[in-house]
């Protein structure tokens, strides 16, 4: 009887820690699904074509089809706008600076487009390099 006694103590401590692992792997697994990053992050730069030097102060605008605006920003002095999205997406990219004259009069501005496809979880680079100049009358 003592024999069956201590059997079944044993069981039921073999039990309680196998419960115990299971719980705790259900646990980490569930917890650590959740602190995955599925956003999806873009880093658009503004360069000049022809000097490839950053350009700072450039309008961004970021755009699904349809033209819906989903993030808008100007660059830094590093000609980087930065920005993140809650999901993956093909987007695209308008940029636009202003030309001044040396009265300080707009005369026109300078354009760049482009498109990324965004990635959960990941950091994408999208440069884009300003060419185009069109002046006003």
């Amino acid at each position: 009887m003592n024999k069956q006694k201590k059997t079944s103590t044993m069981k039921k401590r073999h039990f309680i820690l196998c419960a115990t692992l299971l719980i705790s792997m259900l646990s980490v697994a569930l917890f650590s699904a959740c602190d995955r990053d599925t956003n999806c992050y873009l880093d658009v730069k503004i360069i000049d074509s022809n000097t490839k030097n950053p350009i700072p102060l450039a309008h961004v605008e970021i755009y699904q089809d349809g033209g819906t605006v989903h993030a808008y920003g100007i660059t830094g002095n590093d000609g980087v706008y930065s920005t993140h999205f809650l999901s993956p997406a093909i987007v695209s990219i308008r940029a636009k600076l202003d030309v001044f004259n040396e009265n300080g009069v707009r005369v026109g501005e300078r354009r760049a487009n482009g498109s990324v496809r965004l990635t959960e979880g990941e950091t994408k680079t999208s440069t884009l390099a300003m060419t185009e100049q069109i002046f006003f009358n």
